[in-house]
């Protein structure tokens, strides 16, 4: 009795979880993130992160590496989503998403993480790869 029990409580409380649900509220966090990257608005995507990526870099870094990577592969085409990952635990909900993006002078394989707290993303992880980086 007591397993059933179990079993139907934690039936319940998964029903209550909607995985993807928060991925277009990350995507439309990534658009944003372009929009700025474009801008030369470093400091405030830095400004706007969350305390995780805060305690990794400082606005120093952060905005020199931003700054080199919008120098570098110019300025933002398109993109798409190519996969997502969700994880909630105690420490949040987090919202990591693979993302295939074309910019002005290649293409590039970016990576975000976002907090999602109440339907706002705050970035808390991003990561770009692209022989463009490299070589130019």
């Amino acid at each position: 009795m007591r397993r059933t029990m179990m079993a139907v409580l934690g039936a319940l409380a998964l029903a209550g979880c909607s995985f993807g649900t928060d991925v277009p509220v990350a995507e439309k966090a990534i658009t944003a993130f372009h929009a700025q990257l474009d801008a030369a608005q470093f400091g405030p995507i830095y400004a706007g992160s969350g305390s995780e990526m805060k305690k990794a870099t400082s606005e120093q870094r952060l905005t020199a590496f931003l700054g080199a990577v919008h120098r570098k592969l110019g300025l933002f085409k398109s993109g798409k989503t190519i996969g997502w990952n969700e994880n909630l635990n105690t420490g949040g909900h987090y919202v990591a998403i693979n993302y295939q993006a074309v910019y002005e002078h290649g293409p590039a394989a970016e990576s975000f993480t976002y907090r999602v707290d109440d339907g706002k993303a705050t970035l808390v992880g991003y990561n770009v790869n692209s022989d463009v980086l490299i070589v130019s």
